[in-house]
């Protein structure tokens, strides 16, 4: 309650007081007492200049500490890395040879003796090695650099969108928050007006129905005010699973979150999403991936070799030698050029099919942009609709009503109606300040980039 009173303008003041002195000395009585008691503590209460805040360096550094957390602890993340990491190790696989092969040959050894070494007619000792033709291995472990790439890329699209889930998430806390805030000043102030209004009709210059509706709008309030207990609940609870907390983690107070970007087109960001995007970087290492399988489908038309060397050792004679063997594979043998020729044709299409995923993807992105910055304006807009227009009309219909009120032209329900306006309009006010920080973080991930990151690239 002191928050708002200290945001009360003096002359503001000065104008409720000196009303309440103009009226206490021309008319006597306990019932105009009451009454301007109650209208001052409403309007009191009620007439708040609400302000453009601005995001205060603490509330961006317990902002900022959540994100860190995230990308740290966050279990989602951590599987995308060790994924990544494990493709990355694919590239050395397809590129290693494969294993020699060693080997021992008998001829001619009697199966009764125990010692076919010593006992045969001829050993052979051999070694042999497949050497692929020569740029199979080279674009198969470009392709398996691509995928890993791509893995990157769909990591850091992950870490977007839970940076984006976790400020989305943030901002409505905050504005939960301030709901909680307002609906317990708002219970205070019934209160008081229910006390006036049973106080009046005790000593018979009030109504039954007006305690009636304190009393119900009060209790509405009460209801209200558990339901938003819960909501708060729930949305720690998602914000502590983001964090890889325990859910019923206490999360400290959100200070004034608002933030202000630059009014910049489609045009400047459109160029920037393309660029950094990651989800358009994984499309691009898709289609560089199928390329490369291309490349090494299209030179399995070429043999590979195997190259053998063997040393025969001789029985009963000096006349040990060595000799060399080289072979090749046939792939175009007409048993199994299809296998080949599928496999081209199959990379051919995968090319295809990734080209068009990645057009897809790029008029995706181009939409996002254009959403976020659609989402951005509106709600700017509102906020100042809210701050300039909406807020200070819904004051001024309740100083009228109150007027009306104390010459006895209106009924109480009225008032109640007319201050029920302006805390609506509040709500409303919060509401959209919520939702222009969400925008904001949608265009962070639309973009690909943070808010400060874009400011350094436009300039």
């Amino acid at each position: 309650m002191e928050k708002f009173k200290n945001k009360i303008s003096p002359h503001f003041q000065l104008k409720v007081l000196l009303q309440f002195r103009t009226y206490k000395e021309s008319h006597v009585g306990r019932k105009s007492n009451l009454i301007y008691m109650s209208a001052v503590i409403l309007l009191i209460f009620l007439f708040v200049p609400l302000s453009i805040y601005s995001q205060t360096a603490d509330g961006n550094d317990s902002l900022n500490n959540l994100v860190k957390e995230a990308l740290q602890n966050n279990p989602q993340l951590k599987a995308a890395r060790s994924q990544t990491l494990a493709q990355q190790t694919k590239v050395k696989q397809v590129t290693a040879w494969d294993p020699p092969q060693v080997g021992i040959s008998f001829y001619q050894t009697p199966i009764q003796y125990l010692n076919p070494i010593t006992n045969g007619m001829e050993t052979d000792y051999y070694v042999q090695q497949m050497f692929p033709f020569p740029g199979k291995l080279g674009n198969m472990g470009n392709a398996a650099s691509s995928n890993a790439k791509m893995y990157g890329e769909q990591y850091n699209a992950l870490k977007n969108k839970i940076i984006n889930d976790l400020k989305s998430n943030y901002y409505m806390l905050y504005f939960v928050e301030k709901r909680i805030e307002i609906n317990k000043e708002n219970q205070d102030l019934l209160k008081q007006l229910n006390a006036i209004a049973l106080k009046q009709y005790e000593v018979g210059t009030g109504k039954q129905a007006d305690v009636l509706r304190a009393q119900t709008e009060l209790s509405t309030l009460v209801n209200d005010g558990i339901n938003l207990l819960k909501e708060k609940r729930n949305v720690e609870t998602m914000i502590n699973t983001i964090l890889s907390r325990p859910v019923n983690s206490l999360l400290p107070e959100i200070k004034d979150i608002q933030d202000t970007i630059p009014n910049w087109t489609y045009d400047q960001l459109a160029d920037l999403a393309f660029e950094n995007r990651p989800e358009i970087k994984a499309m691009q290492f898709n289609v560089e991936m199928n390329k490369s399988e291309l490349k090494a489908s299209k030179l399995e038309y070429y043999p590979d070799f195997m190259v053998q060397l063997m040393y025969k050792n001789m029985a009963n004679t000096s006349n040990d030698f060595w000799s060399a063997m080289v072979g090749v594979n046939i792939p175009l043998a007409f048993w199994s050029k299809d296998k080949f020729t599928g496999k081209v044709q199959e990379n051919e299409i995968n090319i295809s099919t990734a080209q068009e995923q990645l057009s897809a993807m790029k008029n995706m992105v181009a939409s996002d942009v254009q959403n976020a910055l659609i989402k951005i304006e509106s709600n700017k807009n509102l906020i100042d609709l809210y701050k300039s227009t909406v807020i200070p009309q819904a004051e001024q219909t309740l100083q009228t009503t109150l007027a009306e009120y104390q010459t006895g032209k209106t009924e109480f329900l009225m008032f109640i109606d007319a201050y029920k306006m302006v805390l609506m309009a509040k709500q409303d006010y919060y509401m959209s300040e919520m939702s222009y920080m969400q925008s904001q973080a949608l265009l962070e991930q639309a973009v690909g980039l943070s808010i400060s990151q874009i400011k350094d690239e436009i300039k």
